[in-house]
């Protein structure tokens, strides 16, 4: 399927390609994370930030800037530290938000509901992530026949059923996550609970990702 426009193994690809959307990730717990605290069009708008990303990963490895990235280590690593340190950031904001009084606590939440906002975290959570990178250049790219008469096409079809598997197993997350914020409203044990195990999970996977090679 789509072998004319440089597409190979079209159903392998499906296949692995949801397996790995659906393996927990840092853009996971942002989208669960941004659901939960600020509603659904916020979630939406994670998700958009999330493609976004993934939408200059593409082009990059279309280029063949991705390959140098991860063929460059000073480069590589430098990437992969700035975005250990930006989880771990992020992990320990959720963590921290546990202990503030509830007044505070809302009006942050406010401030951190802006969509602009909401948008650039979850592109520095994706492009600060060298592993995402490392997919455009290692998975994506076997699927790929780069002698093809028009081989940007396979490109074009692979983002667009990565996004749609994207957008669908994502949006799922965020009616979830809205659902638990309808639930955890003036529960302030549940919240904490909640904010607490999202925090552990951004330092975790921090600390996995600071720890990885390339």
């Amino acid at each position: 399927m789509f072998a004319d426009f440089g597409v190979v193994n079209f159903w392998t690809y499906l296949l692995g390609a949801t397996l790995i959307v659906l393996v927990p990730g840092p853009e996971t717990m942002f989208v669960i994370k941004t659901s939960i605290t600020s509603g659904i069009k916020r979630g939406f708008a994670a998700i958009f930030s999330i493609l976004l990303s993934d939408v200059i990963l593409v082009l990059l490895a279309w280029c063949g800037l991705a390959a140098v990235i991860s063929s460059t280590p000073a480069l590589f690593n430098a990437i992969k530290y700035a975005g250990a340190a930006y989880l771990f950031y992020l992990g320990v904001q959720t963590i921290r938000a546990i202990f503030k009084p509830a007044v505070e606590t809302s009006e942050e939440k406010k401030a951190s509901a802006d969509a602009g906002g909401i948008i650039g975290r979850g592109m520095l959570v994706t492009l600060l992530n060298p592993k995402t990178l490392l997919f455009y250049i290692s998975f994506f790219a076997q699927f790929i026949n780069v002698q093809a008469e028009h081989s940007w096409m396979a490109f074009i079809i692979l983002a667009a059923v990565m996004f749609a598997i994207t957008l669908v197993y994502f949006g799922f997350l965020v009616f979830c996550g809205s659902y638990l914020l309808s639930r955890l409203k003036g529960n302030r044990r549940l919240s904490a609970i909640g904010n607490a195990l999202v925090g552990m999970f951004f330092i975790g996977f921090a600390a996995r990702l600071a720890s990885a090679t390339s």
